[in-house]
């Protein structure tokens, strides 16, 4: 039976690069992808274009990658860099949740050097909560999440530790592809996005004897296992 994964990302980009190969990964399985941007990342922008033109762009480039994946796109209305945890935000977030029918969720990490980050965390994980709590008054069922975990981002890594690892040598491609769609990933003259991420996914894939590896991080709290010996 298919599974339906949900990625969030603060700005467009953000869930494409941390997310994407392991995203590429259940779409090769015939597992549904739904990508949530929160803002475009608009106001990342280049030369030759107005923070409009920008946000349209972003907002086609995101489309076009998801459609790599067969999946679904969805680009928020939210201004980039007014990105806040409101009750607002995360009920519609949830809203989403319920209305595709989630099982698993990837977000940002906790920590971050950029503010909407850090909002976009809090934003998820209070999604979450709302929209798995049966007893929470909504119009949709709950989402069926049984699994979320964090992404690893250049600029998220403060505290953050591996923990879950997933092969995704066989996704790289498709990944590669698709990510070429954004604009930031070859195109920045700030940071080296394509370059970062496939060095990443070497590393990791080096510490568990593959080609390529994505990671991604859990709450302290949920580092529990139950043994009755050794």
């Amino acid at each position: 039976m298919s599974k339906t994964i949900m990625a969030v990302g603060a700005h467009t980009g953000d869930a494409q690069l941390t997310c994407g190969m392991l995203l590429a990964k259940h779409a090769m399985a015939g597992d549904k992808v739904v990508i949530v941007d929160l803002t475009a990342g608009e106001r990342g922008t280049p030369a030759g274009y107005t923070v409009e033109s920008f946000r349209a762009y972003n907002t086609e480039c995101a489309e076009r990658f998801a459609r790599h994946l067969g999946g679904t796109s969805i680009v928020l209305n939210t201004p980039d860099g007014e990105l806040y945890d409101t009750k607002e935000q995360e009920l519609n977030l949830a809203t989403l949740m319920r209305q595709y029918h989630v099982d698993a969720v990837l977000y940002h990490w906790k920590n971050s050097l950029h503010k909407d980050h850090e909002a976009a965390n809090r934003i998820t994980e209070n999604a979450i909560f709302y929209a798995s709590l049966p007893t929470f008054e909504h119009e949709l069922p709950p989402a069926p999440i049984r699994r979320f975990m964090c992404a690893e981002n250049w600029e998220d890594e403060a505290e953050f530790v591996p923990y879950y690892w997933f092969d995704v040598t066989d996704a790289f491609p498709l990944w590669k592809t698709a990510i070429r769609e954004l604009w930031l990933s070859e195109h920045s003259t700030s940071f080296k996005y394509l370059r970062y991420y496939e060095a990443l996914s070497i590393v990791r894939g080096t510490r568990i004897g593959v080609d390529h590896a994505t990671c991604f991080g859990t709450s302290p709290t949920a580092k529990r296992q139950i043994l009755e010996s050794l």
